[in-house]
């Protein structure tokens, strides 16, 4: 397989979470085989964020009419929902017209709604199937393709609790993601080097609680922690947050961060949601967190995952319905006053890390091939 092209179809997106795994697997699979060697082609959904990072990246992407169910029972929603079987049917039909043109020897599905139609095509075309699952309850795309994967490589120990042929050999990570120099990092934000810093985020759409929460009480918690804030709003939220916030001398204000190890490295204490690859990366650069698991996400996973950071020291867990500015206060006190208590955070986040996931897997599936 190595002395010819290998082509590799890559399915997943809808968030960060699903696509930049499969973003870190194509990059390690050109870094072990060359460049030359590998084609890939990606396909994604038209309503994804893989609409925006893949044709940076300068991959081939095909984007299919393939979009999520809608929670809830407003009027868009069931407009959105009613149009489902349409989708599907759609998004099936271009996928076997694109696998079959294409004629991948492996197809990755790594995980969202986006993944379904090009992985199932690509399994009852007898075409290898891998799937990558990155939290510990695996997602219901995941659960619904496990009978056409040779491997599911998961990034939990505990998801072999839910499906068989699992090895859990971690999150694969993007090549680019580094430990930088703080200092740099702090200017690059246009941050105070003398001030501690708190990285906010919801994941990279962004957390519409989170930032409500913020927008009414940061300016309380700034005055009582002295800390500053570099804070992804997330594009919706973006403009009322710089309207309010923009001139605030300890508060940057970013729509979406494409550098995120300079992000990390700037900071001294990570606020966020709890997906899985926002926890391998935390652990990557060896950071403590306060980890605010989304409560509506499927089978509570976002939760799950937060737990198994707690539970060895890296995270401490508070659950949104328990938000508020003196238990987010106490919490952020709690960690970066007791230098002690952040020391053994960062060597817990650091000792859980699995910077080898991406290179584990590219091998185990080239074993196969």
């Amino acid at each position: 397989m190595q002395n010819k092209e290998l082509k590799i179809l890559f399915a997943g997106g809808g968030t960060g979470g699903h696509l930049y795994p499969a973003v870190a697997l194509c990059e390690e699979f050109k870094r072990q085989l060359g460049n030359d060697k590998v084609r890939v082609l990606f396909i994604g959904s038209h309503y994804g964020i893989e609409t925006q990072i893949i044709p940076k990246l300068g991959y081939d992407f095909q984007a299919l009419w393939i979009r999520g169910i809608q929670r809830g029972f407003s009027w868009n929603a069931m407009k959105i929902n009613a149009l489902a079987p349409f989708r599907i049917a759609s998004s099936f039909f271009k996928a076997v017209s694109l696998i079959k043109k294409f004629k991948p020897d492996a197809a990755i599905g790594t995980g969202g709604y986006a993944s379904g139609p090009a992985i199932s095509v690509a399994g009852k075309l007898n075409i290898p199937v891998f799937l990558q699952e990155q939290n510990v309850f695996p997602g219901v795309t995941t659960r619904m393709l496990a009978k056409y994967a040779r491997t599911i490589y998961a990034s939990f120990e505990d998801s072999k609790n839910y499906l068989q042929n699992i090895k859990a050999l971690g999150t694969p990570l993007r090549i680019s993601l580094r430990q930088q120099d703080q200092k740099e990092s702090l200017e690059k934000f246009h941050l105070q080097p003398f001030k501690k810093t708190i990285f906010v985020f919801g994941g990279s759409q962004g957390s519409r609680a989170i930032n409500e929460f913020l927008y009414d009480n940061i300016e309380q918690i700034i005055q009582k922690t002295n800390v500053q804030f570099l804070w992804q709003t997330g594009q919706n939220d973006c403009e009322k947050v710089k309207e309010r916030y923009g001139d605030h001398p300890s508060i940057h204000i970013e729509p979406f961060i494409y550098e995120m190890d300079f992000a990390y490295s700037a900071s001294d204490l990570v606020i966020s949601r709890s997906g899985a690859l926002t926890l391998a990366e935390l652990c990557l650069f060896g950071k403590p967190s306060i980890l605010i698991p989304l409560p509506t996400a499927a089978g509570n996973h976002q939760e799950m995952n937060a737990r198994s950071l707690e539970k060895v020291g890296a995270a401490k867990v508070l659950l949104q319905r328990d938000l508020s500015t003196d238990t987010l206060n106490y919490s952020i006190q709690e960690i970066l006053l007791d230098e002690k208590m952040k020391q053994k955070m960062e060597n817990s986040a650091s000792e859980s890390a699995r910077p080898d996931a991406a290179e584990k897997i590219v091998k185990d599936i080239l074993s196969q091939l």
